[in-house]
């Protein structure tokens, strides 16, 4: 087990250890999304997250790092307020801003990410993280979402004490039909998800710091909301993860990213198998030792986190 990966879920009970190891590398895993989102139902029966308490200032705050990636300040982020936290413009080109690019004023990263995987590396590695408690996000360039949705989003977190929200996706998009949990509901803030996607999650401190290491070397987002957030959500004992219904987001431009390969040799599905390999060895658990060194062999030449 490599010491640059936390352990997971050690103590728990082995029917637990099991499940989970389960669902991290079943041989078709997408067959036990089912089971996962009957577990959060079933969670959410036991301790419903529509129940809250009131909290001091339950909107953003000022040490939040909301990261909006774009190419040279390009996106499609809508400043329809202010927003009272840190805010950072990522431009994943490292060409620098254009003219013009950045006319709110925000802090200025420009350094070349071949996807949201290595844009989450960069933050990480570049940027001062916020205290405890505070919260994290780094939305991807082509997500239309807009300030004062992030207010609600952050409101809801704080309210309703979540490790993790998204925007709920919009029945327009490609998501509400391969995940039909994300998809936006009627007449409800919120609603309980087992995972939130990489375009445009926001995460608890603690959770960040869990899941990054499992991203380490990798380009794409592939696998680690799926596979490490959610692991490191039940070891935190915080798998309260929602979908925002009163902030929907939606893409706007069409494809995905699955058949891209990047530098290090992977496609985007092997680098989420990678995700897969190391947090069952965060588990404890064995895996095929010849396809895990392969594949951390082909991220090894990326900069470490």
């Amino acid at each position: 087990m490599n010491a640059a990966f936390p352990s997971l879920l050690r103590e728990r009970p082995e029917a637990e250890r099991q499940l989970w190891a389960r669902w991290v590398l079943g041989s078709h895993s997408d067959q036990f999304l089912p089971e996962m989102v009957a577990a959060v139902e079933q969670l959410d029966r036991e301790d419903p997250i529509a129940y809250g308490k009131p909290v001091i200032n339950p909107g953003p705050r000022a040490d939040d790092l909301l990261v909006i990636t774009s190419a040279r300040g390009r996106h499609g982020f809508v400043v329809d307020c202010p927003l009272p936290c840190r805010v950072v413009l990522l431009d994943f080109t490292g060409e620098g801003f254009e003219p013009g690019g950045n006319p709110h004023g925000f802090e200025e990263l420009s350094t070349p990410c071949e996807g949201m995987g290595e844009a989450m590396n960069v933050v990480w590695r570049e940027l001062e993280m916020p205290p405890e408690d505070h919260y994290i996000s780094v939305i991807c360039d082509d997500v239309m979402l807009t300030a004062s949705d992030v207010v609600k989003l952050l409101a809801l977190a704080r309210l309703h004490q979540l490790s993790a929200i998204q925007p709920a996706v919009a029945l327009n998009h490609e998501l509400s039909r391969e995940y039909g949990f994300l998809r936006q509901r009627p007449c409800v803030s919120m609603h309980r998800v087992p995972f939130v996607e990489m375009m445009a999650p926001f995460m608890r401190r603690d959770l960040w710091d869990l899941v990054l290491p499992f991203n380490r070397g990798k380009g794409s987002g592939y696998g680690l909301d799926r596979f490490a957030l959610t692991t490191c959500g039940a070891h935190l004992n915080a798998w309260r993860f929602a979908a925002a219904d009163c902030a929907p987001m939606t893409h706007i431009r069409r494809g995905r990213t699955i058949q891209k390969r990047y530098r290090n040799g992977l496609l985007s599905k092997e680098e989420e198998y990678l995700v897969r390999l190391r947090v069952m060895l965060a588990m404890g658990f064995d895996v095929d030792r010849e396809i895990y060194e392969r594949l951390e062999a082909a991220v090894s030449s990326r900069t470490a986190v």
